[in-house]
């Protein structure tokens, strides 16, 4: 027997069926009954005409939809009725003569109801023709998969008056994201229609206010979640945390997110791409050794928003910046720079805790979303071990001035100098021609990575070894750290 329904590869429809899956418990729409269709369109009724989700659903399916309308009067009751067994309950519709030998244009099955714009989004209004299939004024599609596009609200998050929803290549991932969504929207309802919210959380006191201000003829205003980068980030890590079925198997596959609204007075869409290798940044830089400096960084990002930060609530600088590498689909070498200057540098240099942790992570996104050659990390990382080793043994204060302010190249190349004459004069070399040469002039499938770069991956591990060896555990030298004098 064919199965009911299978993935489509078409965004909308794969998250409605990551829906259905995380409703009914099953890990493939494949494995989903018409009984299942049945619970899921039950509990999509009981949510969609209570009132409370107006706000949100209007974003999705338009304001005209029927199930924003107001209920009173037979007409309207059964003009509501028949809505529910034709669209909700679509899987059960006997079909419209409009699409009568149409085939449904992602199973090829018979088509049993041509959409427009009220059952799924981003299409054009009843009867408008725009290149549809068969020259019809809508798009045929097939009862189970209409179903299936009425989960979208469940399967997303209304944040910033839009729908957020995430589509991934992995199916586990995205009925793992879209099982969260489901969960946090089941528990935003409870709680709005009780209008009993708990204030042990940030999150919970913001959805607290917005039930007090949203209090209506119709019930309380659906809570909107802010910051939607922010929260996606903070879904992934812990849905790897908490799902042991991942194990230490990174994530294969990308991930893209879409912010869109249907709403009739300003259709829009923003989509932000994250690709397989920042998956897997956000993976290992979640475990250990990396993970409390990931942490120490992310709780950064959220203090940065204010006191009342927290995923749903704003938004982690943090978290945006990772997110912005690929917001032009392909990673921007400007932005990672700057990133790992101003975050991986500076975090270990105002931190001085965890100082492995830090180097770790520096590796994990040298090595992840940059792509940068494990030879190349490696050579980095010897020649920084070894002006670490010669500062704490000299107390050379002029070197690592320069590692961490040198301005300019020729300011921290006439400190290598320097300090390379010095040593010539002991009777041994810090460095080898070579070794300078592999570290800062070689390319790879990155190009000639820029001085002030190699500087700061220099530092980063600097710090570590000399954080280890117990330096900075003199005041004078303490001070180094914190901006103290730069003079040479």
């Amino acid at each position: 027997m064919d199965a009911l329904l299978e993935w489509t590869g078409h965004p909308l429809i794969d998250v409605g069926l990551a829906a259905l899956c995380a409703m009914s418990g099953r890990e493939d729409p494949s494995a989903l009954t018409l009984d299942d269709l049945d619970r899921a369109a039950k509990e999509m009724e009981e949510h969609y005409f209570s009132g409370v989700m107006d706000s949100y659903l209007s974003c999705v399916f338009t304001m005209n939809a029927e199930y924003t309308q107001p209920a009173g009067g037979a007409a309207k009751e059964q003009r509501r009725k028949a809505y529910v067994d034709r669209v909700l309950f679509a899987h059960r519709y006997s079909g419209d003569r409009a699409v009568a030998g149409v085939s449904c244009f992602v199973s090829g099955r018979p088509a049993t109801h041509l959409l427009d714009r009220r059952q799924m989004p981003m299409l054009t209004g009843e009867g408008v023709l725009n290149f549809f299939p068969a020259g019809l004024g809508g798009l045929p599609l097939y009862g189970p998969y209409v179903t299936a596009l009425q989960a979208l609200p469940l399967a997303g998050r209304r944040s910033e008056g839009k729908l957020l929803i995430a589509h991934a290549d992995d199916p586990a991932l995205m009925v793992g994201l879209a099982g969260r969504f489901l969960k946090d929207n089941r528990r935003l309802l409870n709680l709005a229609k009780s209008g009993s919210l708990p204030a042990s959380s940030a999150e919970a006191e913001a959805l607290e206010r917005e039930v007090a201000a949203g209090q209506g003829k119709r019930g309380p205003k659906y809570p909107d979640a802010k910051g939607p980068k922010s929260l996606i980030l903070h879904d992934l890590m812990e849905l790897w945390e908490q799902r042991q079925g991942w194990g230490d198997q990174a994530p294969l596959g990308s991930l893209t997110v879409y912010l869109l609204s249907n709403s009739g007075q300003g259709p829009s869409l923003e989509m932000w791409y994250l690709p397989c290798n920042l998956l897997r940044f956000l993976f290992w830089a979640d475990r250990e050794p990396a993970r409390s400096a990931w942490r120490t960084l992310l709780r950064s990002g959220w203090d940065e928003a204010g006191q009342r930060g927290g995923p749903g609530v704003s938004r982690n600088r943090v978290a945006e910046e990772v997110v912005d590498i690929y917001s032009s689909g392909v990673a921007d070498l400007g932005r990672a720079q700057r990133f790992l200057r101003s975050r991986l540098f500076e975090g270990i240099r105002r931190q001085r805790q965890d100082a492995a942790a830090w180097w770790e992570l520096t590796h994990v996104f040298l090595s992840e979303v940059l792509g940068m050659d494990a030879e190349r990390i490696k050579a980095i990382k010897q020649f920084a071990d070894t002006l670490a080793d010669h500062i704490h043994q000299s107390n050379d204060r002029d070197l690592l001035r320069a590692v961490f302010y040198a301005e300019h190249a020729r300011d921290f190349r006439r400190a290598l100098v320097r300090a390379q004459r010095e040593q010539a004069r002991r009777g041994h070399l810090l460095f080898s021609l070579d070794q300078y040469v592999e570290v800062f002039e070689v390319e790879d499938n990155l190009g000639r990575l820029d001085w002030p770069l190699v500087r700061d991956l220099i530092a980063i591990r600097v710090i570590e070894q000399l954080h280890n060896a117990g330096y900075f555990t003199e005041p004078e030298n303490a001070a180094l750290l914190e901006g103290g004098s730069q003079q040479s």
